[in-house]
């Protein structure tokens, strides 16, 4: 059996060893989003164009209304016509991403429900975050720097790997073995009085290995930088992922980029998605209860909580300060009230610290991108 979603292969065909779906209920969902349901929305009825003479009294006339039809006469009295009523149709179907979405992760809260309209997002690099839905048209906010190929950072988070790190020490420490070998040997062939041939062989090495040795550093270097620019081409090539809490995922190619602010905005291939509320951050109090959504470190829609701690003038905004943990994945979720409805998109944290977090005021995004 062959994952539809991961392409894992196994024997068990009711549920993926790999990333635990159901076989058959991801494909459900699968077909629903490809097939909505149709609407339930009733059209409206058209009415006839009154005249402007009156009936005549002698000739027999016919009403349409309402499909049934009452003839007038000489003698015959005039039937009332039934009266409309004023009861609304009923609201139309749900359908969609929001109805695929109310069937696999029905939110028990506000702040499920907001879960609902938050984004996982993956990059070509490797790097992930979080963004948030913000109208039915399945529009989302999210960081700029989490959408962004950041050469600088790419090229520090290769060095400070500790994988690679570790490979240049042990080709460091080989090549030093051997260097330390071959200044043995030659001395000892020196000692000894061994051919001259064999001798300038063995200081030749002596010599090559040295030079390696040096080279080493700039080796490095130039291996960083040809990864760096391979991956900037394919940022620049390959769409990012953004996925919803039941695993759909969704490939995207555009992203609309803010010049002044750490803000950025694309829109899913999809229709009638959840979203969150825009709410007004201007009214917060200190000790307000927030929440944030996101994936810190990969752990998809992970909710946590803390206060409103203040504002904190920034370059060129006013942020939001909160104790509420913003960890790498959490950049470009919502912070939330308890109603659901979002104040801000979490940004950034103070470096060697723990609870100082910052999130950019949603009215930034409001008027960014005209929500």
């Amino acid at each position: 059996m062959k994952c539809p979603k991961c392409g894992h292969e196994q024997e068990g065909t009711e549920k993926c060893d790999a990333c635990d779906i159901y076989f058959a209920k991801y494909q459900a969902i699968q077909e629903r989003l490809k097939n909505p349901p149709p609407s339930n929305r009733r059209k409206p009825r058209e009415r006839e164009p009154e005249s402007s003479s009156k009936l005549p009294l002698v000739a027999a006339a016919a009403l349409i209304i309402g499909g049934g039809v009452y003839f007038l006469g000489d003698d015959e009295p005039v039937e009332q016509v039934p009266t409309a009523t004023n009861e609304e149709a009923p609201p139309p179907a749900p359908h969609g991403i929001m109805a695929q979405l109310a069937e696999s992760h029905p939110p028990g809260n506000a702040i499920e429900a907001a879960r609902n309209a938050t984004v996982f997002i993956e990059t070509p690099w490797g790097s992930l975050g979080s963004g948030f839905i913000v109208r039915s048209d399945c529009t989302i906010v999210t960081n700029r720097h989490v959408v962004d190929f950041n050469e600088d950072l790419y090229r520090a988070a290769i060095y400070s790997n500790q994988s690679l790190q570790q490979t240049v020490r042990s080709e460091a420490m080989e090549r030093q073995a051997r260097f330390y070998e071959l200044s043995r040997i030659h001395s000892a062939m020196l000692a000894s009085g061994a051919p001259r041939e064999d001798i300038e062989a063995v200081r030749d090495e002596l010599s090559a290995l040295g030079d390696s040795l040096n080279s080493l550093p700039g080796e490095l270097t130039d291996a960083v930088d040809e990864q760096v620019q391979d991956m900037a081409i394919q940022a620049r090539t390959q769409p990012i992922v953004a996925s919803l809490v039941d695993g759909t995922e969704f490939e995207i190619h555009q992203v609309r980029r803010s010049e002044t602010l750490d803000l950025a905005s694309f829109q899913l291939p999809a229709e009638n998605c959840p979203f969150i509320t825009l709410a007004t951050s201007s009214d917060l109090r200190q000790g307000d209860r927030l929440y944030t959504i996101g994936s810190p470190s990969g752990l998809t829609y992970t909710v946590t909580s803390g206060i409103f701690s203040g504002n904190r003038d920034m370059e060129s905004f006013t942020a939001l300060q909160t104790d509420a943990p913003i960890n790498p994945g959490n950049s470009g979720g919502p912070l939330i009230r308890e109603d659901g409805s979002v104040i801000g998109i979490n940004t950034a944290i103070l470096r060697g610290t723990s609870g100082i977090g910052f999130a950019i005021p949603i009215e930034l995004a409001k008027d960014e991108f005209n929500l």
